[in-house]
């Protein structure tokens, strides 16, 4: 049964669509017609048997001809099609249509031909298909350029997320994100933190932006940068949320690595500084504490060789005299002291003493000058027999050291008391006075040569005692540290030593035994290669005061000179420069690392060199160096260094 018509079926078609029509296999028109000719003021028939991609209706532009005749290409292969383009109504109007092309085959399936219709698209319509070509470019860039995209319906508790974005938090492509697995893969530090970042964005609205961490199965960290806001409805709830995420782990590592080299840069330039203001500083000091007592002495020493004076005042002279010289003895036995520490030469004489005998004489050498003061000095102790083993003379230094200071800074009529206890293994000594106190800030610095307290007190001295104390009570295998409330509420220094033990000792076998500690480097053999004369003249001579067997080279060349002379006695360890003329040092090593054993190819080596920068330090351990030094190098650095490299 026919429903209706062919006319009626013409005046349905026109109501629904701009135009209509069919076109023949070869894209020919076969028939055309509908209302937007009435528009364009042509009879539709005049087309017929023309191409349609030829026809004026499409040159609003190159693009929009190419849609049509693609659109026309793909449908005489058989697939339907549906394209949005402009159609000309005049040289100055056209509109925005949907052109769908079906193809219709015939009993053997060949085309028979093409029907055709378009519709006019509303404006609604053709935002919704900007917006929607837009989001596919966006997206498109975004994948690109390795950004991922996120959108969270808070209503529905249902997170939108881009391939890239997955990745990020290893879930499949096509997989969905949940904040379970999103805060299960962050890193344990950083999760509370980005957990309450979102519950703020989410709570006010606000936009956030944040790094993190976060932690793959396999075990790797790598750092994600995050940016992103949460929308509110209109009562002030939670609505939707969408950010953007981008891994920046190289960057962060690249971030890290350039603090470092800064941070170490920055290190040297203070250490640099600092080095020198000491050693301007020293020489102020050594300078003014030497030629104080120095006038004194040629002052008195001119008045009594040119005047006439009375017994009185010739006996204050030579007092002053004797004062002055003693002062200036003890000066440079202070220095000597830092000195045979420095280099290494301090030698102690170990054996059963008590040190409650040696506080007593100390104290009882220190009377006249806490006499003179008016100051009270006083001792208690739980045990008049505590008995330790050391250098009587040294640890007499410790406690003069100590108690010369307090008296030193003491004011008159002050007051100082050592009080002496015990417990089963150590013995502490405190010297404890009333007297100027040292700041909170001086406090870390007390035990430095050349600091005496706060900066701003007037005493004399170069400032070395206490750190000459500190040294001989840790070779005595003791602790010395110092306490104080703040300026002017007194100080109080403890010294902390083990208690003699014949189980541990060798007992009174002997009455004095002399123990010569073992150097630190002795019996070691090493080959410095330096072209620098007094560069290598300066490690040489430290290497040597630490008992270390030297030899040098000014060469990659005389290195191997001096290797293949050696024969059997090789050196344990080598130390190179690495800018050198010639051959420099990571050539150098590399040829050595060739080496069979028996000719020095295993010998271990370390690199002292100028340069800091990371890419130096790199390329001298691919040499074969196993450790890096800059210069100036450290003593105590060095030598742990030395001893790791060559007991390992």
């Amino acid at each position: 049964m026919e429903l209706v018509s062919g006319n009626k079926v013409e005046e349905i078609f026109d109501d629904v669509f701009s135009f209509y029509g069919m076109l023949n296999p070869d894209g020919t028109v076969g028939n055309l017609s509908g209302r937007v000719f009435e528009k364009v003021e042509i009879n539709p028939e005049v087309l017929v048997g023309q191409n349609l991609i030829e026809t004026v209706f499409w040159q609003t532009s190159e693009n929009n001809a190419s849609i049509v005749m693609e659109a026309v290409t793909r449908a005489k292969n058989g697939e339907k099609t549906k394209v949005l383009l402009d159609f000309r109504i005049s040289a100055q109007n056209k509109i925005v249509i949907e052109l769908n092309l079906h193809p219709i085959p015939n009993e053997e399936g060949r085309l028979e031909g093409i029907f055709f219709c378009a519709q006019e698209v509303t404006t609604r319509e053709q935002e919704i298909q900007f917006y929607k070509e837009k989001s596919e470019q966006l997206l498109f860039a975004a994948e690109n350029a390795e950004v991922g995209l996120w959108f969270w319906d808070l209503v529905k508790n249902k997170i939108y997320s881009t391939p890239t974005c997955n990745h990020f938090f290893e879930i499949p492509p096509e997989g969905t994100i949940t904040i379970e697995s999103f805060l299960d893969i962050l890193h344990p530090e950083d999760r509370k933190r980005i957990e309450n970042a979102l519950m703020e964005s989410q709570k006010y609205g606000a936009e956030y932006q944040e790094e993190y961490r976060v932690v793959y199965s396999n075990g790797e960290i790598h750092w994600i940068s995050a940016r992103g806001r949460s929308f509110l409805d209109s009562e002030g709830n939670p609505l939707k949320m969408m950010g953007v995420v981008q891994k920046i782990t190289n960057k962060k590592l690249a971030s890290e690595e350039l603090s470092k080299v800064y941070a170490r840069e920055k290190k040297a330039r203070d250490e640099a500084v600092e080095a020198n203001r000491a050693k301007d500083f020293f020489l102020a000091v050594v300078s003014h504490e030497l030629r104080s007592p120095l006038n004194a002495i040629l002052g008195w020493t001119k008045i009594l060789l040119n005047r006439d004076i009375d017994t009185e005042t010739q006996s204050k002279a030579l007092e002053t005299i004797e004062k002055s010289a003693r002062s200036q003895a003890k000066i440079l036995d202070d220095l000597l002291d830092s000195s045979r520490v420095a280099s290494g030469r301090l030698k102690l004489e170990y054996r059963e003493t008590n040190l409650f005998e040696i506080i007593k004489t100390v104290n009882n050498l220190q009377k006249p000058t806490a006499d003179s003061k008016n100051i009270d000095m006083e001792i208690s102790a739980e045990n008049p027999e505590i008995m330790v083993y050391g250098d009587t003379i040294r640890l007499q230094q410790v406690i003069s050291n100590l108690l010369s200071n307090a008296l030193k800074f003491t004011p008159d009529s002050g007051k100082i008391r050592v009080e002496v206890e015990n417990d089963k293994e150590n013995v502490f000594v405190r010297v404890i006075d009333n007297g100027q106190g040292i700041s909170q800030q001086n406090l870390p610095h007390i035990f430095r040569q050349f600091r005496q307290g706060d900066d701003k007190n007037d005493q004399g001295g170069l400032g070395l005692g206490l750190s000459i104390a500190k040294i001989l009570v840790e070779k005595h295998k003791g602790k010395i540290w110092a306490e104080s409330e703040g300026l002017g509420k007194g100080s109080t220094f403890t010294v902390q030593l083990p208690l003699y033990s014949k189980n541990k000792k060798q007992g009174k076998k002997a009455s004095v035994q002399v123990s010569r500690p073992k150097k630190a480097l002795e019996p070691f053999k090493i080959l410095i290669v330096e072209d620098e004369p007094d560069s290598r003249e300066v490690l040489q001579l430290f290497l040597e005061q630490n008992g270390a067997e030297v030899k040098s080279a000014d060469s990659a060349q005389m290195a191997f000179e001096i290797l293949e002379n050696l024969e059997n006695h090789l050196p344990d360890l080598i130390i190179s420069d690495l800018a050198m003329p010639g051959q420099d040092g990571y050539t150098m090593l590399s040829n050595l690392r060739k080496f069979p054993p028996e000719k020095g190819g295993e010998i271990p080596a370390l690199a002292l060199s100028a340069f800091a920068s990371v890419e130096n330090k790199k390329m001298a351990i691919e040499s074969g160096f196993q450790k890096y030094h800059t210069k100036p190098f450290q003593p105590d650095r060095i030598i742990q260094d030395i001893l790791d490299l060559i007991n390992n």
